[in-house]
């Protein structure tokens, strides 16, 4: 799990989880975004969602050219998953 924009408690029920055996990660950048580790990790997370190991939840597209309206859809919350601005 990276990202928590809105603050809000987060409850998830791990019983569906237990049963195949899977993982919830918590991660918190802050003041070591710029740090080894933090770039390490990151990129461990690029490869995973490249070899399919990692689901990447896509919300939206957006064209570049409609980049206000991305941010508009962003700060309104209404995002669940990523929102991705294209060329």
């Amino acid at each position: 799990m990276v990202g928590a924009a809105g603050r809000e408690p987060m409850v998830v029920d791990v019983g569906s989880m237990m049963g195949g055996n899977r993982t919830l990660s918590g991660v918190f950048l802050g003041a070591e975004i710029g740090t080894d580790r933090v770039h390490d990790n990151i990129q461990r997370l690029i490869e995973d969602a490249a070899k399919g190991e990692l689901e990447v939840v896509i919300d939206k597209v957006f064209s570049l050219s409609d980049a206000a309206a991305a941010h508009a859809y962003i700060e309104s919350r209404a995002a669940v998953g990523r929102v991705v601005m294209v060329p």
